[in-house]
């Protein structure tokens, strides 16, 4: 598999998440929670995978519950009036506590999780879910873009005014905005259980907070989004593999995985960040 697919493959899934967290962005709710949502989502597609023997039916159910649980917390959470930035902070951390609580009751461990019945080729795997990856980000993209649900996505956040003036409830969005954060999270979160034909506690690896770095530096827009996620999955694929290198050899490999979340940070701090124009 050379450099160039593999790069892909790591840049599909985390443009989805990117996306997803750009449109709560808008919504003014930024997905505090997606993270965990991945791991989540795969222990619960792993889970359902093995319990209905098909792996499309575990993506499906994983999706919907995913998807459930963070809408009626939403919907909980906004009657009550809470503070939408904390709830989405406490969303990670039930999530998180979540899958280890029905890990340890179903397979009676907090560890790594594997069966022969949920075993797929990795490179078909990787091909077939970036592919769908990527199908999923355009469709997002072609939302925002071309839709009137879009534009209401877009400015249900910074011009709710706008949306009431014209009988919509910008509410609606917003929690739409989660949805559709949710479930961009859910099924990268089933991307990754596929691609290791097993759950990993903590397998997003950080994706999730990537995701929320990229939409920043993709100065909140859609296109420039496409180009953060691809800064990053460079910064990852090379911290994967720079150590095949002989003058990088060396460095403790601590260092080196720590790459993607040095380039956040650099590349955080070192770009302008302006408010950006609705497109």
């Amino acid at each position: 598999m050379n450099a160039a697919f593999s790069i892909l493959s790591i840049m599909a899934p985390l443009l989805l998440l990117t996306l997803g967290a750009l449109i709560s962005e808008y919504g003014g709710r930024l997905a505090m929670f997606m993270e965990h949502i991945i791991n989540f989502s795969a222990f619960l597609c792993y889970t359902f995978s093995l319990l209905t023997g098909s792996v499309v039916s575990g993506v499906f159910l994983s999706l919907i519950v995913s998807t459930l649980s963070v809408f009626f917390l939403e919907q909980i959470s906004s009657r009550l009036k809470a503070n939408m930035f904390l709830v989405s902070l406490s969303m990670n951390l039930l999530f998180q506590a979540s899958s280890t609580f029905l890990s340890v009751l179903i397979f009676k461990t907090r560890g790594v999780l594997y069966s022969a019945d949920f075993s797929f080729p990795a490179v078909h795997a990787k091909i077939i879910t970036t592919i769908f990856c990527i199908l999923f980000s355009l469709l997002l993209i072609f939302i925002l873009k071309k839709t009137s649900l879009g534009l209401c996505l877009r400015i249900c956040g910074s011009d709710s005014e706008v949306l009431r003036s014209q009988g919509m409830s910008p509410e609606k969005f917003k929690s739409l905005s989660w949805v559709i954060a949710s479930l961009a999270a859910s099924f990268c979160g089933c991307t990754y259980c596929i691609r290791l034909s097993s759950f990993v506690p903590g397998m997003s690896g950080g994706r999730g907070w990537t995701a929320l770095a990229a939409v920043f530096l993709g100065r909140k827009h859609p296109s420039l989004a496409v180009v953060a996620a691809g800064v990053f999955a460079v910064s990852e694929y090379c911290s994967s593999n720079i150590q095949n290198i002989a003058i990088f050899a060396n460095i403790p490999s601590s260092i080196l995985l720590a790459l993607p979340y040095l380039v956040s940070l650099i590349l955080i701090l070192i770009v302008p960040q302006k408010k950006s124009k609705s497109f």
